[in-house]
């Protein structure tokens, strides 16, 4: 049978300081808690959380780090009742928060993304409907863009920075924004609520995981034209490898339970293997992904866990830090805490 088309037995096993040595590992991983509303600092040499950042004020969600690694920020995403307004912007290798961002008042931020220039994000914010480009060193909004879109959740960029693609809960539809306005935006729809994305490592594809339909929609991000879709896999997120693979958290096919994480081919839509995670269904999926410096990052809120794939597709998963705090939103810096 084809390498691509077995289903992995991925061994947990003890995770050691030489595993990372050997594989490379460095640098800082940056987790939203959102139990307290804080961010933690984990030294990936040391497996150890060297410092954790209060958010005062509504809970954060999401998380981004400068390609650089320098700077991380996060959002204040808040309550039902009590929703945020601002970004809080964070220098890294000193682990401290040095400037709040105001939105204004009605706007949610929740996903964040950081372009190439290591000195603008571009946000969601959901209760406006709209996106913000956002110059975190002057903390200042540049411009702002309607997506088309209701309850705009989550955000992600083409390659070369000149497109923002939003996936809408609301109206379960993804949104094609040109960020320097030069062409009209585009909107279509993919399914019920509509929430994680992810864009292929050459920008020409979007993968939409609407949760609601159990399904995923994968479009053409020139042409914004349905390619295919992948049925049967109940998800909010999704991520690409570096390798092309596309993967999410949760089973398909006769493996559907959510305590998976899932890996597909990203040119054929075929399924690639799987990664089984401990737990029952009551557990929930309960897993955010992050794929940086060669490994799979899995945020577990159901298991109170935060684990590594090392490599990330054929690599072993083993637990790293212990957490409690509903962790959520992940970002990877090669900065370590001074």
């Amino acid at each position: 049978m084809p390498r691509l088309l077995l289903i992995l037995t991925l061994l947990i096993a003890p995770f050691t300081q030489s595993l990372a040595a050997d594989n490379g590992l460095s640098g800082t991983l940056l987790v939203v808690n959102r139990n307290g509303g804080s961010v933690s600092l984990i030294d990936l040499a040391t497996q150890t959380e060297v410092s954790r950042l209060n958010i005062d004020g509504p809970i954060p969600h999401e998380l981004t780090a400068s390609p650089n690694g320098r700077w991380a920020v996060t959002s204040e995403y808040g309550t039902g009742n009590n929703p945020g307004q601002r970004l809080v912007v964070i220098d890294v290798a000193n682990a401290e928060i040095v400037r709040h961002i105001d939105l204004g008042a009605n706007s949610r931020p929740h996903s964040i993304v950081f372009m190439n220039n290591n000195r603008h994000v571009v946000t969601t914010m959901e209760l406006r409907e709209e996106i913000a480009l956002v110059d975190i060193i002057d903390g200042e909004i540049v411009r702002t863009f309607p997506t088309g879109g209701e309850d705009s959740h989550m955000v992600r960029l083409s390659p070369d920075n000149d497109h923002a693609f939003v996936a809408a809960r609301g109206s379960g539809t993804l949104s094609k924004i040109s960020l320097d306005g030069s062409e009209p935006t585009t909107v279509i729809p993919t399914g019920a609520r509509a929430e994680g994305i992810a864009v292929s490592p050459d920008g020409d594809k979007v993968w939409v995981a609407n949760q609601n339909d159990s399904t995923i929609t994968i479009v053409d991000a020139d042409s914004m034209e349905v390619l295919g879709a992948i049925g049967n896999i109940a998800t909010n997120r999704a991520e690409f490898l570096p390798n092309g693979l596309a993967v999410l958290p949760g089973g398909s096919g006769e493996n559907a339970s959510a305590r998976y994480v899932t890996y597909f081919d990203g040119n054929t839509f075929a399924r690639a293997g799987q990664l089984e995670l401990p737990g029952s269904d009551a557990f929930g999926t309960g897993v955010r992904l992050l794929a940086a410096n060669n490994a799979l990052y899995l945020a577990d809120s159901a298991l109170n866990e935060i684990s590594i794939v090392v490599p990330a597709f054929v690599g072993t998963r083993a637990v790293i830090a212990n957490n409690p705090d509903n962790v959520d939103g992940m970002a990877w810096s090669p900065l370590r805490v001074d």
